[in-house]
């Protein structure tokens, strides 16, 4: 990502770290998943629940039932020098019957091969990789740079495989079309040519290029239901970049351009936050739309963006319902220096702390209830926020209770403690019977 000129903020950041606390919207907070990753780059939910933790060294490690499984999905050899390493993974559209999961990784040098970075599908075989199911998609330019590798993989609703690739810090790549650096890709699933890119004709490399006039994009997604598709580029001096690349063929400027540009060659990101200032970051890391199939959050947060800043450590919110983008703060003093972002199949935003070696899991608690009701069970009465105990000397008792209104999901939206206690979201809604 660049990081080498963001290492001394992030250095006073993890000075002052200890003293600050978490700071979350009311009734939000986050717990740790798993610890003792190494070197963590990319978290990515599976259809079935499990998260894929992808670690630098190449190691895929497995977060299955919330317990981290001793053994690796697989074991890559790769070069993990600097910003190399493993770090984009995607799931194949029929994941759940073809078991297909999709790598980017750096290849090391070999003889007279330079270092370069592989696009790779493997087949999973419970919770490893079978052995010997790699088929190399896609090998990428020769790497002389350590850094600005991208990296990140994400599956389109066209069924196709788009891939975010660094400039490898030699800012030119990125405007010439003839080579991968500094693009975004659109691949079939198998890495040949589809149609309808917007080169159609010229290099093998060009005819992929889905956009191009990128330094690092280090993460890329698609908003589920809508197709929109968000580019985020890691800035150099100035700014840093969400995209929005749902349209092929566009040129996002770089070199000749960073953040806004007046120059009518160049599409100008959907939304930048500076490097100085009152709410600065260093590198845009991680980004997400929040639309989960069951969310576990408000309904104010379906739809909008959510994106982290690596070094500041905070999570903030994007309303992208129209042209002019409201950014909202949401999380601040997070753990650790900041890498991916990704919404699981339980509703819930989940983020990896790189240097912590850990991933960490926002969870919605609901409203604290202090109001507590105690009386006959047979007074019938609404509550709104709070508990009844149930109390009748009677063999048999039938009675029904309202508590707030519009349950939309009982297996999310109410927890059985211990002791005995039934928790509420605030807003929820159940009718009990009992007999």
């Amino acid at each position: 990502m660049g990081r080498s000129s963001v290492y001394l903020i992030s250095l006073l950041c993890l000075a002052i770290e200890t003293a600050i606390a978490q700071t979350f919207p009311n009734s939000f907070t986050q717990v740790a998943v798993a610890s003792g990753l190494t070197k963590p780059t990319v978290v990515q939910a599976a259809p079935d629940g499990r998260l894929f933790v992808a670690q630098q060294n190449g190691n895929l490690r497995v977060i299955k039932n919330g317990a981290l499984l001793a053994d690796p999905f697989l074991q890559l050899t790769v070069d993990s020098n600097v910003e190399r390493g493993l770090l984009g993974i995607a799931f194949d559209p029929s994941f759940t019957t073809n078991q297909y999961i999709y790598l980017y990784y750096t290849v090391p040098t070999s003889g007279t091969v330079a270092a370069h970075n592989r696009i790779s599908r493997f087949t999973a075989n419970s919770d490893v990789a079978s052995i010997g199911s790699e088929l190399i998609l896609l090998d990428l330019d020769p790497l002389s740079a350590t850094n600005h590798n991208g990296g990140s993989l994400a599956f389109g609703p066209d069924q196709k495989l788009y891939v975010g690739v660094g400039d490898n810090a030699n800012p030119p790549n990125s405007q010439n079309l003839d080579n991968y650096l500094g693009k975004v890709l659109r691949i079939n699933p198998d890495g040949s040519v589809p149609s309808g890119n917007p080169f159609s004709s010229g290099s093998e490399a060009r005819k992929r290029i889905w956009a191009y006039g990128l330094r690092n994009p280090y993460t890329l997604t698609f908003q589920p239901g809508t197709g929109r598709f968000f580019v985020n580029d890691v800035g150099q001096e100035n700014w840093e970049e969400i995209n929005d690349a749902t349209t092929g063929g566009q040129n996002f400027g770089w070199p000749i351009a960073e953040g806004i540009s007046a120059n009518p060659a160049f599409s100008n990101p959907y939304y930048v936050y500076p490097h100085s200032g009152p709410d600065i970051g260093c590198a845009i890391t991680g980004g997400t739309f929040y639309n989960p199939p069951i969310p576990a959050y408000p309904s104010s947060f379906v739809g909008k963006y959510f994106f982290l800043d690596y070094c500041i450590k905070w999570i903030r919110v994007l309303d992208v319902s129209g042209p002019a983008s409201v950014k909202s703060p949401f999380a601040d003093y997070l753990t650790g220096l900041l890498v991916s972002l990704t919404v699981g199949t339980d509703g819930n935003l989940y983020y990896l702390s790189y240097n912590e070696a850990k991933l960490f899991k926002i969870i919605y608690r609901g409203e604290t209830c202090q109001t507590t009701k105690n009386g006959d069970w047979h007074d019938s009465a609404i509550w709104s926020c709070g508990h009844v105990p149930i109390i009748s000397d009677q063999a048999v008792v039938r009675h029904a209770v309202t508590i707030g209104t519009g349950l939309t999901s009982l297996a999310r939206q109410i927890t059985y403690e211990p002791g005995g206690q039934l928790t509420f979201l605030s807003g929820q809604q159940l009718r009990l019977g009992l007999l």
